[in-house]
């Protein structure tokens, strides 16, 4: 039959199984494809940022840890709250 819906719409509107599964394939080659071609525009700004960019020191990792305790501890507290 004639198909009510236009561009790729068109599988999501018709309502059948096959054509779902369709769209739903085509969206993740899509997704896939996209994210290929971002690791691939992203690589050498990783590598810059591995070979320039700036070295931990000693108290860095104590430094880091203070605020991640902080919100760990209000989450756990927010939780608690809500039961």
């Amino acid at each position: 039959g004639a198909r009510r819906g236009r561009g790729l719409l068109f599988f999501v509107e018709s309502g059948t199984d096959e054509d779902a599964r369709t769209m739903e394939l085509f969206l993740k080659i899509a997704a896939a494809a996209v994210l290929i071609m971002m690791l691939f525009y992203l690589w050498p700004a990783y590598k810059a940022w591995q070979e320039n960019g700036p070295k931990a020191e000693k108290g860095d990792w104590q430094a880091a840890l203070l605020p991640l305790a902080a919100v760990v501890g209000l989450v756990v507290v927010l939780i608690a709250l809500v039961r």
